[in-house]
């Protein structure tokens, strides 16, 4: 969310906590677009500001993403112009 909002909306690192009292039920849920989708800033968010972030092909963005050895802050700092 943070590409695609040019910085309006800052990532966090995913953590969990375990609470040994309560039981606790998690869900994933995964949202990928198309073969050859754009990934980066949305338009209509750089019309009145520089963008941030590059914009590159899904492909290379899911390339950049396995490669990222789930590091944190990895991907939004890969993205930066």
């Amino acid at each position: 969310m943070q590409i695609m909002s040019n910085g309006e909306y800052k990532s966090i690192e995913h953590r969990v906590v375990v609470n040994p009292e309560k039981e606790r039920l998690s869900i994933a849920s995964f949202h990928n677009p198309k073969t050859g989708a754009p990934i980066g800033p949305l338009p209509d968010l750089v019309k009145t500001n520089k963008p941030l972030f590059r914009t590159v092909p899904r492909e290379e963005f899911l390339r950049l993403k396995m490669s990222s050895k789930l590091d944190g802050k990895f991907m939004v700092n890969k993205m930066k112009l």
